[in-house]
């Protein structure tokens, strides 16, 4: 996941997913996933500061449940977080 902190807009989130990924159909159910999640995560106020952000599926993210989906989406915020916290 790239970000760009330096921004005080809206947040965007560009979804890269391959078709090695799966179908179009397989695609676009974790691409609602994602938004969901999302929309929750920067929904809470102590979220980090999201700008920009381009999220790359990897194959075999078809096979996670939506919760476990959701806890890689936080571990990778978190660790956002303190790398933003780090260079600041």
């Amino acid at each position: 996941m790239r970000t760009d902190a330096d921004s005080t807009q809206t947040p965007r989130i560009a979804y890269s997913i391959s078709r090695k990924v799966g179908n179009a159909v397989v695609r676009n159910r974790i691409r609602r996933r994602l938004r969901a999640i999302f929309s929750e995560v920067l929904g809470i106020e102590n979220a980090p500061r999201l700008a920009a952000a381009m999220v790359i599926v990897l194959p075999g993210a078809h096979e996670l449940q939506f919760s476990e989906l959701r806890n890689q989406v936080l571990e990778l915020m978190k660790k956002m977080e303190k790398s933003v916290e780090s260079v600041s």
